[in-house]
């Protein structure tokens, strides 16, 4: 059975560190209602956090899926279990998100595909779509705002807590590793972490990394990544469209994007296999760039 390390970071609002690069995910517990925020990526966390809430007399009666990545919802078997089920809350897009996974989840496990969707925990309740407002969850004491914010995936959420004004940022919001938009788009994450950045956050809760506090220092983090997505794309476009470029693979142009320039100390090059993920964000913006994706190029 996994050990978990569950922080307060607010007046019953709490992080909870998971063993997948850093990961957070959280637990409200509100008078009315009992808040996940994602379901970790082992099922052993997410039984140890249910333990941890069994003690306290509680149980969660809502989940809120920040996206349908496999490292925030594949530890999701033992909240199919609960007696109530609770209601799992996630953006209209999710259900899509986790059916193009299943096939390689079921082939990293040797399992079949109807088996490995029978254990994942699938959203029963959807929100947001085009234009839509952000949804409001009321949990007797807390007011929960889930914000669209598209760009590490197409159903990003993050989840504003307006009492405390903390934010859970899934992976929209990240401390301990650069920005990924694999899955995902990176003027969308760009126009997401500029928009953040206009609320008031005393207390950022990561996806993954270390929990952020401070006003100014939130803002200044979530603009500090946004103006490195432009920088990249900028000198992506640089390179694209040199006469030089012609002919050159994409790997090549990656070259000339390098982590020291672009990142630099935000992060430390050597932990969490740094300089590929850096490379695959800049190699993410190439393929944007050179397919016309980036319809802003």
């Amino acid at each position: 059975m996994a050990t978990i390390t569950v922080q307060e970071v607010a007046p019953d609002v709490y992080a909870v560190h998971n063993r997948w690069v850093e990961g957070k995910s959280g637990i409200v517990l509100g008078r009315r209602h009992t808040l996940l925020i994602d379901a970790n990526g082992y099922p052993d966390e997410t039984q140890a956090a249910l333990d941890w809430l069994r003690e306290r007399g509680r149980q969660p009666s809502l989940v809120v899926l920040t996206h349908g990545h496999g490292d925030h919802i594949l530890g999701g078997a033992p909240l199919l279990a609960l007696e109530p089920a609770p209601v799992v809350v996630a953006h209209c897009h999710t259900p899509q998100v986790i059916e193009r996974q299943l096939a390689g989840w079921a082939e990293r496990e040797g399992a079949s595909v109807d088996d490995v969707r029978a254990r994942t925990l699938w959203p029963t309740v959807t929100v947001g779509g085009e234009g839509a407002p952000g949804t409001t969850l009321w949990l007797g004491n807390k007011t929960v705002r889930l914000l669209p914010t598209p760009g590490h995936s197409e159903d990003s959420m993050c989840a504003y807590i307006e009492e405390d004004r903390l934010l859970f940022g899934g992976d929209t919001v990240v401390t301990g590793i650069v920005p990924a938009i694999g899955d995902g788009d990176s003027r969308q994450l760009e126009d997401s972490l500029r928009r953040l950045s206009g609320l008031d956050i005393d207390v950022l809760v990561p996806g993954h990394g270390p929990v952020m506090r401070g006003v100014n220092t939130v803002r200044a983090w979530m603009l500090g990544w946004a103006d490195y997505l432009l920088r990249v794309r900028k000198a992506v476009e640089k390179e694209v469209r040199s006469p030089t470029a012609m002919g050159l693979a994409e790997e090549t142009i990656v070259d000339e994007i390098p982590f020291e320039r672009f990142v630099g100390d935000r992060l430390p090059l050597e932990k969490h296999d740094m300089d590929r993920r850096h490379r695959a964000t800049v190699y993410k913006i190439v393929i944007e760039l050179l397919t016309g994706h980036d319809v802003g190029a």
